[in-house]
């Protein structure tokens, strides 16, 4: 599926292309629509954070994920 990650604002997220691949991984694993709301990470360099039912997500800019 071809999903699209934006900001709480609507505008695009800012990606590395290894956030992007593991971003995909955790919206088909957890069954996410094609708009995906992920938010940056405070004090994260480049992080973000995405909510997947009862818990958060983080993916660092290597693609690394953690809760």
């Amino acid at each position: 599926m071809d999903y699209r990650f934006v900001y709480p604002t609507s505008e695009p997220a800012s990606l590395s292309p290894l956030q992007h691949a593991s971003l995909v991984k955790v919206a088909d694993r957890w069954g996410m629509t094609n708009r995906v709301e992920v938010s940056p990470m405070l004090g994260g360099d480049g992080a973000v954070v995405v909510n997947v039912g009862t818990m958060w997500l983080a993916v660092e800019t290597d693609g690394y994920t953690h809760s």
